[in-house]
């Protein structure tokens, strides 16, 4: 443990050097410390605690012992696609969120700023992963190394033409998570040009109660550096030590990915506290916990739906969510009352029940910009044909002809990419419908070289590309809320249905013209979903920010907020009906079957029981095209072609000729395992493959 502190000499050194006051602003830009920090009785510094007190009053400096400072209150952490929101109760029992990685935390707060940006900035990779990798608790880093969230985000937005800087950016952290073994390893180039392979995201979770160990053989963990950057600013010297912190997740998110993230925050929040802590109280971490508390909008709806004043019932209010977010769109439905008579024994006072969930995967701010960059640079392939310019196709786009040339994955077409994306930011997020119908750019051709490129731009081609694909959206949520609406009333839950939009893609100007309880497209996408009998539904629209309550539910922080205001010990019982019933795994969240008359048939939706055995139907010539789609669409029927539907072609060469069926049980969240035979009764002892979905 001694070569993770520091000593006594290494600081007085600091100190000749007048660098001391720099300890947490040089590692993560966290304030300065004054005078009365190093010398002042009742302050002091934790890294002083256990040295030699002669030494310290001879250079009127004070030790703080750590045990003073931890704090037993919440933690709670929205780790999400685009930013991560950070809440803690304060101790009278309010609520607080952080900023982190902001230039200088003296400047006026701004609401907006406790969206803190998901991205890593790799300047000197060498120098960071030696100090790393040697130091376990609160390491020596230098913020010229490596640095997070709004510094960051500034880099990537404010120089997108630099691919230096675009090539030691990691962006969408959550999104990296869920890749799978399969997919290519991420490779970031620091500044000083070292290249990093980033491995795929496994779980490495720390002995509890025990100290963390690290070597050089330690594999390079971005979310956990991310994790330590937040803690870094949580346990901050003027604010205490805290121990326990829960976070949030997608109701969709496997189980083992859930497992990995919670067990890379476990050691990034760990190494941010004192290693004087860790040394003189090692019991601590007996105490110290990250886990999963709640679902990303159901804990909104806690938060919510007590800002916006709505009570519960004994029998229970419905609530709705549309987390219209950066990644993705989450729909989740539920239950709110008052608590049964055991369980106020129990002491609990309130009761969240999540009954059904699903969404779409497509549907997300950033992918959304995405489509409008494609579609921009697709009505310009006369002008980036002159310079060989290429770009990148959303995963959900289809191709078009001759796209071989254009699409590429190269960092120069990436560039191009988030080039035109700036410049298309505020037309997606805008309120008004503004955009210069021309835009000269200076772009990357194929051999990294800038090009001056003149885009000509259809504002109306490109808005109704916005609005038709969020109206979508709101299509399918309402359809798979009159699929579960059953569940819901079921639970003998009375009165209308409280719709709450969630998300900062919830205030665009497109949601906020079809989610109009008095329009008629509002009333025509009911009778879409409903038919004769839509149910009341009263639409709330997303918190909005306000400068002059900064620690108010937004759209965005009202998922932290939340996960506070349902942690334990605060009343409030959650019940996850889905969850429960899959033994703590996901639910599974895919649509699955064949086509029949050129249309997707779906034979096992969302939310099927694991391991049951289902009948797909026989098998041609031995072989079988499976398809699959997490579209609610896929309900009312997909055309083959269709981006949100995926074809497996599934070959069984000694099936037998005639009479083979097609078999498949669901083994996890995005798994399938299938055979095919004849004899049903065999289908244990059948040869077992298994079909990873996503």
């Amino acid at each position: 443990m001694d070569k993770n502190l520091y000593s006594v000499v290494s600081l007085v050194g600091f100190l000749l050097e007048d660098k001391l006051e720099n300890l947490d602003y040089e590692a993560c830009r966290l304030p300065k410390l004054d005078k009365s920090q190093l010398g002042d009785p009742e302050k002091g510094l934790w890294e002083f605690w256990g040295q030699d007190a002669e030494m310290l009053k001879k250079h009127n400096l004070v030790a703080r012992d750590p045990s003073l400072d931890i704090q037993r209150r919440a933690v709670a952490i929205d780790f999400g696609t685009s930013s991560t929101v950070v809440a803690v109760d304060t101790r009278n029992g309010g609520q607080e969120l952080l900023r982190i990685g902001v230039r200088d935390f003296f400047q006026a707060v701004e609401a907006k700023q406790f969206e803190n940006p998901t991205i890593l900035e790799c300047l000197d990779f060498s120098a960071f992963k030696k100090v790393w990798q040697s130091q376990v608790y609160r390491p020596r880093l230098n913020w010229d190394w490596m640095r997070a969230s709004h510094e960051s985000q500034t880099s990537f937005r404010d120089n997108p033409g630099d691919t230096a800087i675009l090539a030691c950016m990691i962006p969408r952290l959550k999104q990296w998570a869920l890749r799978s073994a399969e997919d290519n390893l991420l490779r970031i180039t620091g500044r000083q040009g070292v290249e990093v392979v980033i491995p795929h995201h496994i779980e490495r979770n720390p002995i509890r109660g025990q100290p963390i160990e690290v070597n050089a053989d330690d594999i390079f963990d971005p979310i956990e550096v991310y994790a330590w950057y937040l803690g870094m600013a949580i346990n901050w010297r003027g604010r205490g030590v805290f121990l326990n912190y829960h976070l949030s997740f997608p109701v969709k998110y496997p189980l083992e990915v859930k497992n990995s993230i919670l067990a890379s925050f476990r050691r990034g929040l760990q190494r941010s506290l004192p290693a004087s802590l860790i040394e003189h109280y090692p019991q601590v971490l007996n105490e110290f916990a990250v886990n999963d508390l709640a679902s990303e909008p159901a804990a909104y709806a806690a938060s919510a739906l007590q800002y916006l004043k709505v009570e519960p019932t004994d029998k229970g209010i419905i609530y709705a969510v549309f987390d219209f977010g950066g990644g993705t769109s989450d729909f989740d439905f539920g239950v709110l009352r008052w608590a049964t008579d055991e369980e106020e024994d129990q002491g609990y006072d309130r009761v969240f029940e999540h009954l059904a969930s699903s969404g779409d995967n497509f549907l997300g701010g950033e992918n959304l910009l995405e489509h409008l960059v494609y579609e921009s640079f697709k009505s310009n392939l006369d002008e980036l044909r002159k310079d060989r310019i290429q770009f990148t196709r959303p995963i959900d786009a289809e191709a078009f002809a001759g796209s071989e040339a254009f699409i590429a994955a190269t960092q120069a077409a990436q560039t191009n990419t988030i080039i035109l994306a700036a410049k298309l930011r505020t037309f997606m997020e805008g309120a008004a419908l503004q955009l210069d119908s021309q835009l000269k750019l200076d772009l990357l051709d194929v051999n990294g070289e800038k090009k001056l490129c003149i885009l000509n731009l259809n504002l109306e081609a490109l808005d109704y590309l916005l609005a038709e694909r969020i109206k979508r959206g709101v299509q399918t949520f309402l359809a798979e809320l009159a699929r579960v609406i059953s569940k819901l009333t079921n639970k003998q839950a009375a009165g209308p249905i409280h719709f709450l939009l969630a998300g900062n893609g919830n205030h665009s100007r497109h949601i906020q013209a079809l989610c109009n309880i008095e329009a008629k497209e509002w009333q025509t996408l009911c009778s879409q979903a409903f038919g004769d009998s839509t149910p009341e539904i009263i639409i709330y629209p997303p918190l909005p920010l306000d400068e002059s309550k900064p620690h108010a539910p937004t759209a965005k922080t009202g998922v932290a907020l939340g996960l506070l205001q349902v942690s334990p010990g605060k009343n409030t019982l959650l019940l996850n009906k889905l969850v429960e019933q899959q033994g703590g795994q996901a639910p599974f969240s895919w649509y699955v079957g064949r086509m029949r008359r050129n249309v997707f048939k779906p034979i096992i939706e969302p939310q099927a029981a694991y391991g049951e055995w289902f009948d797909l139907g026989p098998l041609q010539a031995s072989v079988f095209n499976l398809l699959t789609s997490t579209s609610p669409r896929a309900a009312t029927g997909l055309a083959l072609g269709d981006p949100e539907l995926t074809m497996h072609s599934l070959a069984f060469p000694v099936a037998p000729a005639t009479g083979a069926m097609l078999y498949v049980r669901i083994t996890a969240p995005n798994q399938l395992e299938y055979t095919a035979t004849s004899q049903v009764d065999e289908l244990e002892n059948s040869q077992l493959q298994k079909l990873q979905l996503g």
